[in-house]
């Protein structure tokens, strides 16, 4: 997201969050993360960003994974993207 760690703390903290994740969030998706530990996270497949899943949110396939898997399938995604380093997420 091309910016350091205060500012996005800030941004964060400013309200623009739900404006941001407006396109990615289903119908009961307060609920489905409510249910969750807090090691878990979701699985959704497609994923949120594919032109499958943008055509109808509501129909995807959700389960509670652990966040180890959520962090691994970002981490793979950060390496066949480019040179950057996934940090942490590497490691998962």
């Amino acid at each position: 997201m091309e910016m350091g760690h205060s500012v996005w703390i800030s941004w964060m903290l400013s309200g623009r969050l739900e404006k941001f994740y407006e396109g990615l969030r289903w119908p009961g998706w307060r609920e489905e993360a409510a249910a969750l530990s807090f090691s878990q996270g979701i699985s959704v497949i497609p994923f949120l960003w594919s032109q499958e899943a943008q055509a109808d949110l509501a129909a995807t396939s959700r389960r509670a994974v652990p966040m180890r898997e959520v962090l691994g399938v970002a981490a793979d995604f950060a390496q066949q993207m480019g040179p950057v380093d996934p940090g942490f997420l590497g490691a998962v």
